[in-house]
């Protein structure tokens, strides 16, 4: 079974949380006898994947989210040390070995790099469709980095349209190559986040469906948070997981809903967007002539 950082800690804290149940209610609750949660806490004995699931569902049925209280306080560990920055990455299959460049697949924002998020949120809701999917609090250094910038800008559609393959046939045109240049000399790209419903909209874009104006207002209004997508070795010495924590069932449901919630939200604010600016502003045509 996967190694979670936090399980014994996070024991302790259901054991103390809940202190007012008798041995009984606790243990029978968490669906373990008292001594498979002795050995599990003691380190004696790996859980199995349905006692992580019976632990963390447990508490956060309960109003106990063990995974933000982590996060929390990890931040005020940091958040005051100058270039240090407490990030989120949710991950579909778990970090084995290294953290890696090339493993993050396709059609990605900024093509191979290692993704991280600014809220253990954010990341949640990328991987709460994946069964096995976990998250991780890391701590990046940015001191002697040198970063390339994206506000929600045409520059920065440009950027996800051709990082996502929606525009090749402008692989040379000076505005793309020197998008190329900023990423390429750069050791971290941060940017607004595009997820697929917000690539949608910037797909109707990189097909000449709308203008540069409908696009960049539409995307303001769904606008996620912003990333930080490692691209150099350098980077990787730079950055620390901190922490591995187990993403329940319960949990998942929870950020998955919010995600359709989200979507559905942003989809209604884009077509409003889409209306208010008809006509106004150029196409991707027009901009790359």
């Amino acid at each position: 079974m996967e190694q979670f950082t936090r399980l014994d800690n996070d024991l302790g804290v259901i054991a103390e949380v809940f202190e007012t149940l008798t041995d009984d209610e606790f243990y029978s609750t968490l669906g373990n006898t008292k001594e498979e949660i002795l050995d599990i806490y003691k380190g004696i004995k790996e859980p199995t994947k349905m006692q992580l699931e019976n632990i963390y569902n447990f508490a956060y049925k309960k109003g106990l989210n063990l995974n933000e209280i982590s996060w929390q306080e990890i931040v005020d560990r940091y958040n005051k040390r100058k270039n240090k920055l407490v990030l989120a990455h949710g991950s579909g299959v778990n970090i084995k070995g290294d953290i890696r460049l090339d493993v993050s697949g396709e059609s990605n924002d900024f093509s191979d790099g290692f993704y991280m998020g600014e809220s253990l949120a954010q990341a949640g809701m990328f991987v709460a469709d994946k069964p096995n999917s976990s998250l991780y609090v890391l701590v990046f250094d940015k001191t002697d980095l040198k970063p390339a910038k994206f506000t929600v800008s045409v520059d920065w559609m440009l950027a996800i349209c051709w990082y996502r393959d929606q525009i090749p046939h402008y692989a040379d045109h000076p505005r793309i190559k020197a998008i190329q240049a900023k990423v390429a000399q750069a050791d971290y790209v941060y940017a607004p986040i595009a997820d697929n419903k917000l690539f949608d909209i910037i797909a109707l874009f990189a097909s000449n469906q709308i203008t540069d104006m409908q696009c960049l207002y539409a995307l303001t209004a769904t606008h996620l948070g912003y990333q930080y997508v490692l691209k150099t070795p350098k980077c990787l010495e730079n950055v620390e997981i901190k922490e591995h924590l187990y993403y329940c069932a319960l949990e998942k449901d929870k950020y998955y809903k919010t995600g359709v919630d989200e979507e559905n939200t942003s989809m209604y604010k884009s077509l409003i967007a889409r209306r208010k600016f008809d006509g106004i502003g150029r196409t991707i045509g027009e901009l790359l002539r």
